[in-house]
């Protein structure tokens, strides 16, 4: 489990196909902070590690995990958000986080706002029945607040803090692919309500999550 809340950026160093599957390395600013089998959410998906040292980290990435966030597209030199799983009795500064991605959607729209950035992004019709104002959202692993819903898309903002920390930091422009997550509580409670939904469309919705 992660909470969102970005510990560390790192740089792709290669991506190695095989078959479907992919081994992807970074350099590794958590030194020996880290073990062989840690998890740790590389912009929002959780993935396992298979070998570290002082100057690189290397994690194995399934078929399923190509499909269904960025990893296939991951370039040499490209920044990513990294968290390590949540330590017992550690705090819940952001939201509960899994590490597995719902989609990957596109930045809708960008917008100087003071010292920081609203974007708006799009959401999938499949998941839009789990966002709600003032909710939780994960885009690329950073634990948001949705600030508003515009039809189709989901604005958050992203604090001068934020950007500081995140891989942001290099620049967001509308049209980036993003990993979304949505709240994991909101799932739970969409799938318990599916059964007593009239509306057969929504209800054929939840039951695929």
């Amino acid at each position: 489990m992660f909470t969102g809340i970005i510990e560390k950026t790192g740089k792709v160093a290669r991506l190695t196909a095989s078959g479907p599957e992919r081994t992807l390395t970074l350099d590794n600013p958590f030194g020996n902070d880290i073990a062989s089998g840690d998890s740790i959410a590389v912009d929002g998906a959780c993935l396992t590690v298979t070998a570290f040292d002082a100057k690189q980290m290397s994690f194995f990435i399934s078929a399923e995990t190509v499909k269904k966030t960025l990893a296939a597209n991951y370039k040499p030199g490209r920044s990513v958000n990294l968290e390590r799983a949540l330590a017992f009795g550690g705090r819940l500064d952001g939201h509960i986080v899994t590490g597995h991605v719902d989609a990957v959607s596109r930045v809708a729209s960008v917008k100087k706002v003071g010292a920081g950035v609203e974007i708006a992004v799009a959401i999938p019709e499949a998941f839009g029945h789990l966002t709600v104002d003032r909710g939780s959202i994960a885009v690329n692993g950073i634990s948001l607040t949705i600030a508003e819903l515009r039809g189709d898309t989901a604005v958050v903002s992203l604090i001068p803090e934020t950007l500081s920390r995140t891989a942001f930091a290099g620049g967001v422009t509308a049209g980036d692919a993003v990993n979304l997550e949505f709240d994991i509580l909101g799932k739970y409670a969409a799938r318990l309500l599916a059964p007593h939904l009239r509306d057969d469309r929504l209800r054929s919705l939840i039951e695929k999550l």
